[in-house]
C-alpha cells in the first residue's frame, strides 16, 4: 500500500487523528452505527407514521437507538487511546470545528430545503410542522454533541481516564434530568448553553447527559490499549460480561422508575436508560469483536469498513439526502414497501456522495498544512493508552 493511502487508512474519521492500531471491532461498530442512523432517519422522515410501529419499523428504530449514537460516541472516545501525540489543542479545535459543522448542516439539510419547498409549494408549514426554519436552524444533533464531547475530552485529557471519569459520568447521568432544560432567563447565557443543557424539543443530543458515553468509552479504550494485541479479545469479553450485568441493573432501574418508552425519553436519557444503554453498548462491541475475528466473515465486511473510514462525511451527506429527498418522496408519505426500497437507495447515494464531504470535514487541517503548520512539540503530547504493548506500527486487529 502506498504511504499516502496508508496514512489515510490510519486516520480516525471522527477525531482526525492518526491511529497506531486498527481495532476492527470498533470499525465494524462505527460503520454499522451510521448505517442504522440512515435507516432510522429515512423511516421517520419519509415513512408514514403507520410504518414506525410495524415489526420492521420497530426493529429499525431499535437499531437506530442504542447501537447507533451511543456506540458511535463510545467508540470515538475509546479510539483516542490509540492516537499517538494527542494534544489538548487537537481535540478542542477538532471539536469546535465539528460543532460549527453541525450548524452548517442544520442550514443545508433543513433551513434551505424547507424554505425552498414551501416557496415552491411542494410542502406547507402545516405539513412539516413543527419543523419551522428556526427549529431546524437551532436543532442540536449528533454533530453538536460529538464536537462538545471532543472539547470536553480535550479539557480532561491530562487526567488519565479511570474511575474518576466513571464517577463523573455517573454524576452527570443522575444530574441530567435535574439540570437539563435549566434556563437563566437571558439569551446571552441560554443561547450558548442550548447544546449543553437545552431541553427544547429540537435539542436531541444535549451534552448533558450524552457525554457520559464518550467518558466511559475513554476508560474502555485505555484498558484496551494497555492489553497486548492477543489480550484485547479478553478485554472485549470482559466488557461484554459487564454489559450483561449493566443490562440487568438497567432493567431493575426501569422497573423501579417506570420511564416512558418513546424516542423523547431516549433523547432525554434518564439514569435507568443510561445504565441499560451502556450495557447494550458493551455487549454489542463484544459481539462486533467476535465477528471481526472470524476471517471468512471479516473479509466480507469491506463496505462496512468503508463506511467507518468515512463515518462523519457519511453522516453529513445522509442528512442532505434525507432533507432534500423529501421534495421527491414527500414528508412521511411512504408506505413500508416503498421505505424498504428507498432506504437502500439512500445508502448507495450517501456512500457515493460522502467523498465530496471529506474535504469539508478536514478543511481547517488542510488549510493549516498549506500555511506551514508544524506538529505539536513532544512535551505537549499526551498518551491516553498506557502500555508499551500498543506501541509500534499499525496492524489489523481481529
Amino acid at each position: 500500500m502506498q504511504p499516502a493511502r496508508e496514512a489515510e487508512r490510519r486516520t480516525n474519521a471522527v477525531t482526525g487523528l492518526s491511529s497506531r492500531d486498527r481495532i476492527r471491532g470498533f470499525e465494524l461498530a462505527a460503520g454499522l452505527s451510521v448505517l442504522f442512523m440512515i435507516a432510522v432517519h429515512d423511516l421517520w422522515h419519509w415513512g408514514s407514521p403507520e410504518t414506525w410501529t410495524t415489526p420492521i419499523g420497530t426493529l429499525i428504530s431499535l437499531l437506530g437507538g442504542p447501537t447507533a449514537t451511543p456506540v458511535f460516541l463510545f467508540v470515538m472516545a475509546a479510539s483516542l487511546a490509540f492516537s499517538p501525540g494527542l494534544t489538548v489543542a487537537a481535540l478542542v479545535s477538532r471539536g469546535a470545528w465539528l460543532l460549527f459543522l453541525g450548524y452548517v448542516l442544520n442550514v443545508l439539510r433543513g433551513v434551505v430545503p424547507a424554505t425552498l419547498g414551501m416557496a415552491a409549494g411542494l410542502v406547507t408549514q402545516q405539513q412539516i410542522w413543527p419543523f419551522t426554519p428556526w427549529w431546524l436552524l437551532t436543532s442540536v444533533d449528533l454533530h453538536h454533541v460529538t464536537g462538545l464531547s471532543l472539547i470536553l475530552l480535550g479539557l480532561l485529557v491530562r487526567s488519565r481516564p479511570g474511575w474518576p471519569w466513571l464517577l463523573g459520568a455517573g454524576a452527570l447521568a443522575v444530574a441530567g434530568p435535574l439540570i437539563r432544560g435549566l434556563s437563566f432567563g437571558t439569551p446571552l447565557l441560554d443561547g450558548p448553553l442550548t447544546p449543553i443543557l437545552g431541553g427544547a424539543p429540537n435539542v436531541y443530543y444535549a451534552a448533558v447527559p450524552w457525554v457520559v458515553f464518550p467518558m466511559g468509552g475513554a476508560v474502555f479504550g485505555r484498558y484496551l490499549a494497555a492489553a497486548t494485541p492477543e489480550g484485547r479479545a479478553r478485554v472485549f469479553r470482559i466488557g461484554g460480561v459487564v454489559g450483561l450485568a449493566m443490562l440487568a441493573a438497567g432493567a431493575v432501574l426501569i422497573a423501579a422508575t417506570n420511564p416512558a418508552f418513546d424516542v423523547v425519553t431516549y433523547w432525554r436519557m434518564p439514569p435507568a436508560f443510561v445504565v441499560g444503554t451502556f450495557g447494550i453498548v458493551l455487549v454489542w462491541l463484544a459481539l462486533c469483536d467476535i465477528v471481526t475475528r472470524r476471517q471468512w466473515l471479516d473479509r466480507r465486511l469491506g463496505l462496512v469498513y468503508h463506511w467507518s473510514d468515512r463515518v462523519i462525511p457519511m453522516y453529513f451527506m445522509h442528512w442532505l439526502v434525507v432533507g432534500w429527498g423529501i421534495a421527491i418522496v414527500g414528508f412521511r408519505d411512504l408506505a413500508l414497501p416503498a421505505i424498504l426500497v428507498a432506504t437502500p437507495c439512500a445508502v448507495v447515494i450517501t456512500t457515493v456522495c460522502a467523498r465530496f464531504a471529506i474535504g469539508i470535514e478536514s478543511l481547517p487541517w488542510r488549510l493549516l498544512r498549506g500555511r506551514g503548520a508544524v506538529p505539536a512539540m513532544p512535551d505537549q503530547r499526551i498518551e491516553l493508552g498506557s502500555s508499551d504493548h500498543a506501541a509500534g506500527p499499525a496492524r489489523a486487529e481481529g
